[in-house]
């Protein structure tokens, strides 16, 4: 674990720093004068982009855990357990908490007005707390950093930058969920962190999975092969 620790020790420092610093920020500011606030720089572009960005965490999973397959079924195997766990504890503590949405909160039926809202976007209006959009983003990003050092076992300058894409990526999936008004910034806090633990407490497993199962986790799709041509033939 201590390996693990320091292998990716950029995105877990970005993940403290940013993290810690929501969480001061939600001790001091009001939760809806916090949400208008993030949620007042709407344009045009960003309308388009949050709106079908934020479907990644519906669509994309899927998409790259297939991707996998032709690489390491491993990497297939640990992201869909993540993904399926941390979904999990995000059902769980959503129906007990059932927290009301910002269109409940802010009663957008009765004040249309009161939020910018993204047109063709389905508004939800309860079980808000945590984010499961958030979970999902952090799950799937921080999974990629891990699978990538785990089968290259090398520590570069190129693993040290995938670990600050992700993470950049993954927290602009959870600026998304706010940006479109479905979540308060507590939801996006719980959803990260929730994401980011349950990946770290299944490493073992992942681990004990490449170490039992070695040939299943390093199997891959391979590509059919170009046949040649004839010889002397283009």
């Amino acid at each position: 674990m201590k390996e693990f620790l320091k292998g990716h020790r950029v995105f877990l420092a970005l993940f403290a720093v940013v993290f810690t610093a929501i969480g001061i920020t939600l001790l001091s500011v009001d939760k809806a004068g916090l949400h208008l606030w993030l949620n007042s720089c709407h344009t045009c572009f960003g309308d388009i982009f949050f709106r079908y960005y934020t479907l990644i965490a519906d669509y994309g999973i899927y998409i790259v855990a297939f991707c996998m397959l032709f690489w390491k079924a491993g990497a297939s195997i640990y992201l869909l357990i993540a993904e399926a766990a941390g979904g999990i504890v995000v059902q769980i503590v959503k129906h007990i908490v059932h927290a009301p949405r910002p269109k409940l909160f802010f009663d957008l039926e009765n004040n249309p007005d009161a939020l910018p809202i993204v047109e063709g976007v389905r508004m939800h209006s309860t079980n808000s707390f945590p984010s499961g959009h958030t979970n999902t983003f952090f799950i799937l990003f921080f999974v990629i950093c891990i699978v990538v050092w785990f089968y290259n076992k090398k520590e570069t300058y190129l693993n040290m930058s995938l670990q600050v894409v992700c993470f950049l990526l993954a927290l602009l999936g959870g600026y998304s969920r706010i940006y479109l008004s479905q979540h308060f910034t507590a939801d996006i806090f719980a959803g990260g962190t929730i994401g980011t633990l349950t990946v770290i407490a299944l490493y073992p497993a992942f681990l004990w999975l490449n170490n039992k199962f070695p040939k299943v986790c390093a199997y891959y799709i391979s590509l059919p092969k170009r046949r040649k041509g004839r010889e002397g033939q283009p």
